[in-house]
Protein backbone atom coordinates (compact mmCIF):
# COMPACT_ATOMS: atom_id res chain seq x y z
CA UNK A 1 0.00 0.00 0.00
CA UNK A 2 1.25 3.45 -0.88
CA UNK A 3 1.54 5.83 2.08
CA UNK A 4 0.98 8.83 -0.16
CA UNK A 5 -2.56 9.94 -0.76
CA UNK A 6 -1.80 11.75 -4.00
CA UNK A 7 -3.74 9.66 -6.48
CA UNK A 8 -3.81 12.12 -9.39
CA UNK A 9 -1.31 14.70 -10.55
CA UNK A 10 -3.13 17.60 -12.18
CA UNK A 11 -1.40 20.06 -14.50
CA UNK A 12 -3.10 23.08 -16.10
CA UNK A 13 -1.89 23.89 -19.61
CA UNK A 14 -4.05 26.85 -20.58
CA UNK A 15 -7.56 25.59 -21.31
CA UNK A 16 -6.39 21.98 -21.03
CA UNK A 17 -5.99 19.99 -17.83
CA UNK A 18 -3.69 16.98 -17.80
CA UNK A 19 -4.70 14.33 -15.26
CA UNK A 20 -2.26 11.56 -14.46
CA UNK A 21 -3.34 8.73 -12.18
CA UNK A 22 -0.33 7.55 -10.17
CA UNK A 23 -1.56 4.03 -9.51
CA UNK A 24 -4.57 1.82 -9.21
CA UNK A 25 -6.58 0.18 -6.48
CA UNK A 26 -3.59 -1.98 -5.63
CA UNK A 27 -1.74 1.26 -4.77
CA UNK A 28 -4.50 3.31 -3.14
CA UNK A 29 -7.60 2.87 -1.04
CA UNK A 30 -11.00 3.07 -2.74
CA UNK A 31 -11.87 6.13 -0.64
CA UNK A 32 -8.69 7.97 -1.67
CA UNK A 33 -9.27 7.32 -5.38
CA UNK A 34 -12.83 8.63 -5.30
CA UNK A 35 -12.09 11.48 -2.90
CA UNK A 36 -9.30 12.78 -5.12
CA UNK A 37 -11.33 12.14 -8.28
CA UNK A 38 -13.94 14.48 -6.79
CA UNK A 39 -11.25 17.13 -6.31
CA UNK A 40 -10.20 16.74 -9.94
CA UNK A 41 -13.84 17.05 -11.02
CA UNK A 42 -14.09 20.36 -9.18
CA UNK A 43 -11.01 21.57 -11.06
CA UNK A 44 -12.65 20.50 -14.34
CA UNK A 45 -15.79 22.46 -13.41
CA UNK A 46 -13.86 25.67 -14.08
CA UNK A 47 -15.53 27.15 -17.21
CA UNK A 48 -12.12 28.05 -18.64
CA UNK A 49 -11.24 24.33 -18.87
CA UNK A 50 -12.20 23.13 -22.34
CA UNK A 51 -10.36 19.81 -22.50
CA UNK A 52 -8.60 17.11 -20.54
CA UNK A 53 -5.77 14.73 -21.32
CA UNK A 54 -5.70 11.59 -19.20
CA UNK A 55 -2.06 10.48 -19.04
CA UNK A 56 -1.91 6.74 -18.29
CA UNK A 57 1.86 6.28 -18.32
CA UNK A 58 1.98 5.41 -14.60
CA UNK A 59 -0.79 2.79 -14.67
CA UNK A 60 -0.04 -0.17 -16.96
CA UNK A 61 -3.30 -1.94 -16.15
CA UNK A 62 -6.41 -0.17 -14.93
CA UNK A 63 -8.78 -1.91 -12.58
CA UNK A 64 -12.47 -1.22 -12.13
CA UNK A 65 -12.13 1.44 -9.42
CA UNK A 66 -9.67 3.65 -11.33
CA UNK A 67 -11.51 3.10 -14.61
CA UNK A 68 -14.80 4.24 -13.04
CA UNK A 69 -13.10 7.33 -11.58
CA UNK A 70 -11.66 8.25 -14.99
CA UNK A 71 -15.01 7.66 -16.70
CA UNK A 72 -16.69 10.02 -14.21
CA UNK A 73 -14.10 12.73 -14.95
CA UNK A 74 -14.45 12.40 -18.71
CA UNK A 75 -18.27 12.22 -18.64
CA UNK A 76 -18.42 15.31 -16.43
CA UNK A 77 -16.41 17.29 -18.95
CA UNK A 78 -18.23 15.81 -21.95
CA UNK A 79 -21.64 16.77 -20.53
CA UNK A 80 -20.69 20.41 -20.57
CA UNK A 81 -19.16 20.37 -24.05
CA UNK A 82 -15.52 19.74 -23.19
CA UNK A 83 -13.27 17.23 -24.90
CA UNK A 84 -11.05 14.46 -23.62
CA UNK A 85 -8.27 12.29 -24.98
CA UNK A 86 -5.84 9.90 -23.33
CA UNK A 87 -2.18 9.20 -23.85
CA UNK A 88 0.73 6.93 -23.01
CA UNK A 89 -1.55 3.95 -22.44
CA UNK A 90 -0.45 0.33 -22.39
CA UNK A 91 -1.88 -2.03 -24.99
CA UNK A 92 -4.42 -3.41 -22.49
CA UNK A 93 -5.57 0.09 -21.52
CA UNK A 94 -5.90 1.10 -25.18
CA UNK A 95 -8.03 -1.98 -25.83
CA UNK A 96 -10.17 -1.26 -22.79
CA UNK A 97 -10.78 2.42 -23.57
CA UNK A 98 -11.18 1.93 -27.33
CA UNK A 99 -14.39 0.06 -26.71
CA UNK A 100 -15.84 2.75 -24.42
CA UNK A 101 -17.90 5.54 -25.95
CA UNK A 102 -16.79 8.44 -23.77
CA UNK A 103 -17.52 11.35 -26.09
CA UNK A 104 -15.51 13.01 -28.81
CA UNK A 105 -12.71 12.72 -29.58
CA UNK A 106 -11.70 10.22 -26.79
CA UNK A 107 -8.74 8.94 -28.77
CA UNK A 108 -5.32 7.64 -27.81
CA UNK A 109 -2.11 9.61 -28.38
CA UNK A 110 1.47 8.53 -27.89
CA UNK A 111 2.49 11.33 -25.56
CA UNK A 112 1.12 14.00 -23.26
CA UNK A 113 2.34 16.71 -25.64
CA UNK A 114 0.52 15.05 -28.57
CA UNK A 115 -2.69 14.84 -26.54
CA UNK A 116 -2.50 18.48 -25.47
CA UNK A 117 -1.80 19.56 -29.07
CA UNK A 118 -4.85 17.67 -30.36
CA UNK A 119 -7.14 19.15 -27.71
CA UNK A 120 -5.79 22.66 -28.35
CA UNK A 121 -6.38 22.27 -32.09
CA UNK A 122 -9.94 21.06 -31.49
CA UNK A 123 -10.60 23.98 -29.13
CA UNK A 124 -9.29 26.41 -31.75
CA UNK A 125 -11.43 24.78 -34.46
CA UNK A 126 -14.56 24.95 -32.30
CA UNK A 127 -13.86 28.58 -31.44
CA UNK A 128 -13.36 29.47 -35.10
CA UNK A 129 -16.59 27.66 -36.06
CA UNK A 130 -18.62 29.43 -33.40
CA UNK A 131 -17.20 32.82 -34.41
CA UNK A 132 -18.21 32.25 -38.06
CA UNK A 133 -21.78 31.57 -37.01
CA UNK A 134 -24.45 29.79 -39.06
Amino acid sequence: MNDKTTVFVVEHVGQVVVVEPLGDESSFRYFDIHNQANRVMRALDDPSVRGVVVDLRSVPTLGWVMTSAIVRLVRNLDYRGGMAVYCSASKSNVEQFSSMKLGEPWSHHDSRDDGVAVIRELIDNRSASSEEGP
